[in-house]
């Protein structure tokens, strides 16, 4: 419990120096765009590839996955629905920051410090349900949605397919499904990648950060964080009430109240969203979250 709390106050402390950074004009809020794109293509590519190493499909855990899959779904479907006609990055900043949820670097930790070991698994096939929504998904239906762009598969898959987090979650997918694995090396490699995902996150969280909410957009940042939060109490009730072991049903719970993904800040940048909201989001979902997270590993 200590090192969990070591860990949650480095992470605390890496957002508050980006912010001061910030603030003493060492660091431009522009520069999170940098730092967006290193995200994308580097570090989170290789966050994804190392801890995915021992992946495996189980059939037993499908319905965890296909919860998660479902979840993703009914929050964009009900952000595209409650947005329509209001202008793309309004639509973005719901579509993007509803769905979606940091599993590895938020719920894993906290599963591994309460629960027992063989719910890490769990854990990972709601990642793997989680994950193409989270790498590319999301983003591929929010870019057609809202630039103008005809909705098809093709555009869809298009945008999907040039995202490198969903392109590695591809791989990961085919490798697990066909039992193989890459040689040991290439996960040693990536780890060295990943290992900077979570700081580098932090720091844009903290260049992004505003302890104000912007007024113009007050409104719909609170709607986002009710709609979020909303939803993933009602899901997870439903999900306690289910036949399902007591380990399945914390994990689908803490799963469902989890924070927006960082991955999600570098694609509203991409969106045009308007950053003092996206930072606004991400900074009421993290104590939110922490909370909720606290409460169900003590149930």
């Amino acid at each position: 419990m200590d090192a969990l709390l070591i860990k949650t106050g480095g992470l605390l402390l890496i957002v508050a120096l980006g912010y001061l950074l910030k603030r003493r004009g060492v660091f431009q809020q522009g520069d999170a765009r940098l730092l967006s794109r290193i995200i994308v293509n580097l570090t989170l590519p290789g966050a994804l590839l190392s801890s995915f190493s021992a992946f495996r499909l189980v059939p037993s855990l499908l319905a965890v996955l296909a919860a998660a899959a479902a979840a993703n779904v009914l929050l964009l479907a009900v952000s595209a629905l409650v947005t329509r006609g209001r202008p793309g990055p309004v639509r973005a900043l719901y579509l993007l920051n509803a769905p979606s949820y940091n599993i590895g670097t938020f719920v894993l930790p906290f599963v591994q410090s309460f629960l027992p070991p063989d719910m890490l698994l769990a854990v990972s096939m709601f990642d793997a349900g989680n994950s193409p929504f989270n790498c590319g998904g999301a983003y591929a239906l929010t870019a057609a949605l809202t630039g103008g762009e005809r909705l098809t598969v093709r555009s869809v898959l298009g945008r999907m397919l040039r995202s490198v987090p969903f392109d590695t979650f591809l791989v990961i997918l085919l490798l697990g499904l066909l039992g193989l694995r890459l040689p040991q090396t290439v996960y040693t490699v990536a780890g060295m990648f990943g290992q900077a995902n979570a700081f580098l996150a932090m720091l844009m969280i903290g260049l992004l950060l505003e302890p104000r909410i912007p007024q113009e957009s007050r409104s719909d940042v609170l709607r986002v964080v009710l709609l979020r939060y909303g939803f993933g109490l009602a899901a997870s009730a439903v999900c306690w009430m289910l036949p399902l072991p007591a380990g399945i049903r914390q994990v689908l719970a803490l799963s469902l109240l989890a924070p927006v993904p960082s991955v999600s800040l570098a694609y509203c940048e991409r969106c045009g969203c308007d950053s003092g909201a996206v930072g606004a989001i991400h900074s009421l979902c993290i104590p939110i979250s922490l909370a909720f997270t606290l409460l169900v590993c003590l149930m």
